[in-house]
């Protein structure tokens, strides 16, 4: 292989590579998204809760835990199935 094979094929590595990291962080953000949303989403429902309960702030923070800890275990789910390079 010479010098100009080896530089028609070096942007097509270097193209590749940087669309698998656009996937991978596109990936991960889209993930901090969705936990933002649930956690809030349940700390909303479980507001709600307390004010036709009247049980402030009970069912916030239970909501809040359940909201948190079921994404955090989604979250570390989906790192232990990634293959690390």
């Amino acid at each position: 292989m010479d010098k100009d094979d080896r530089d028609r094929h070096e942007p097509k590595d270097e193209r590749r590579e940087m669309g698998e990291l656009r996937e991978g962080a596109l990936r991960w953000l889209g993930v901090g998204i969705e936990f933002c949303v649930v956690v809030v989403l349940s700390m909303l429902f479980g507001h709600w809760l307390d004010t036709k309960a009247d049980t402030s702030p009970g069912f916030l923070i239970l909501f809040f835990l359940f909201g948190f800890g079921g994404m955090l275990y989604s979250m570390i789910k989906r790192a232990g199935g990634m293959k690390w390079k």
